[in-house]
């Protein structure tokens, strides 16, 4: 069995404010310590139920994050930044599941650290009027391989959502949400044993999960923090200025992946430009 592990930085155990995410942050060491804890912990407990190999997608920034030494050997570790799919990269690669390490919710929601992939860009980000943080719109790129999204790992606000939204999915709560930038911490040292416990049930369970599916008529939309970002989008084909708002884009498509690739490349392009420069 392969298992592809995506891995974000926000709801890493022992993170609680942005700058433990930024390379230029004090903490950073940190981040980069504890994203190999928490994923070493989840192939550990994966290989337990049979598992034997693992495609880890360092997903966070540049994707330049995690220490190859540190990592277990049995894991391919997949860096970088432009890679197919970005933060669902791997999902073209005959895995049989997805597992979703350190994520967190999205802008506007309540969480540690809550954003949709660029902090200070997107405002909101909706499929068919519903809103999609990063874990929905990579747990659906899966899906559409027919690859079922067993884990997920963060706070426990992104972990609820993810029990009301993915149904049959595991999760582990590895801190509590008390600001944006301040959350109660569980040491590393109970949150390894747990993602390593949840791991190995959810890779006993991942048959019997089904793949998140999205069928067309498909409206993306996406409300940036200005409308320079906006018109940045729109440059991407199929995209185009929302009427009611200067800030709002929108794409539709029959096809999800379509329309995922399609939101990569806009969010790209509008972060480009930051509202404060």
């Amino acid at each position: 069995m392969k298992v592809l592990i995506s891995v974000d930085a926000e709801g890493i155990t022992g993170i609680h404010k942005l700058m433990q995410v930024l390379p230029e942050g004090k903490d950073y060491g940190l981040l980069r310590k504890m994203m190999v804890h928490d994923v070493n912990a989840a192939i550990q407990g994966a290989v337990q139920a049979g598992a034997t190999e693992f495609i880890v997608n360092d997903c966070h920034s540049h994707g330049d994050n995690m220490v190859i030494t540190d990592l277990d050997p049995r894991a391919i570790l997949y860096s970088g930044f432009h890679k197919p799919y970005w933060m669902a990269g791997g999902v073209e690669k005959d895995v049989d599941a997805l597992m979703l390490i350190g994520y967190h919710s999205r802008k506007g929601a309540r969480g540690t650290i809550s954003h949709t992939i660029y902090y200070n860009a997107v405002w909101e980000a909706t499929v068919n009027g519903v809103p999609f943080g990063e874990a929905d719109f990579v747990a659906y790129a899966a899906g559409y391989f027919g690859i079922p999204t067993i884990l997920l790992t963060g706070d426990d606000c992104v972990t609820a959502y993810a029990k009301e939204q993915m149904p049959g999915i595991h999760t582990v709560t590895v801190k509590e949400a008390v600001k944006n930038g301040a959350a109660l911490l569980y040491h590393p040292d109970k949150t390894g044993p747990a993602i390593a416990e949840e791991a190995r049930l959810a890779v006993a369970d991942y048959q019997k999960i089904s793949p998140l599916k999205l069928d067309g008529p498909l409206k993306l939309e996406l409300t940036f923090s200005c409308a320079t970002q906006a018109e940045l989008a729109a440059r991407i084909s199929g995209f185009y200025i929302s009427e009611d708002r200067e800030n709002k884009v929108v794409y539709t498509s029959e096809d999800y992946m379509e329309l995922y690739e399609a939101f990569v490349d806009a969010i790209n392009m509008a972060g480009i430009f930051h509202d404060q420069d």
